[in-house]
């Protein structure tokens, strides 16, 4: 889109997906769910958006908001330094790690701790945090898969 193209957004406001088409007939369309909760419209293809959506708009399932922030505060996102700096006290990193839930963020910890030559004990405590993320995600992927069969 151009800098200079007009966009309003529209959010699901219940806790279940909701499929939103930008024209009628639009045999695509897009879902609007816990990952993707809004969707960008060009100003110019709001009425064809608004009278494809009438339903989803009329019942409340899906409303016009203010443009969404994309600055996600969240505990995944460390620099290398940031790493280096938790790396560095181990009580300051298993503080961090009660809430990083990335295997990214862990698998970089555990390199850079590796590279380091840190202590056997903060390497094995990294390893299982590892393991435990893992795991989890396994889990969330089986129990998606077993879902998207029943559905």
């Amino acid at each position: 889109m151009d800098s200079d193209t007009k966009v309003v957004y529209y959010e699901r406001t219940v806790p279940y997906s909701v499929g939103v088409r930008f024209f009628i007939n639009d045999p695509q369309g897009f879902v609007l769910n816990g990952i993707h909760n809004w969707v960008a419209v060009k100003e110019a293809d709001l009425r064809n958006f608004k009278m494809a959506n009438k339903r989803a708009i009329t019942e409340g399932l899906i409303r016009e908001i203010a443009e969404p922030s994309v600055d996600w505060e969240t505990p995944n996102t460390y620099t290398d330094e940031a790493l280096d700096d938790l790396l560095k006290n181990t009580f300051k990193l298993k503080k961090a790690l009660k809430d990083i839930t990335s295997v990214a963020t862990v698998a970089r910890l555990l390199e850079r701790a590796k590279a380091q030559n840190k202590s056997a004990a903060m390497v094995e405590l990294l390893e299982e945090k590892l393991e435990e993320i893992d795991e989890e995600e396994v889990d969330a992927e089986d129990l998606e898969r077993v879902m998207s069969k029943q559905g």
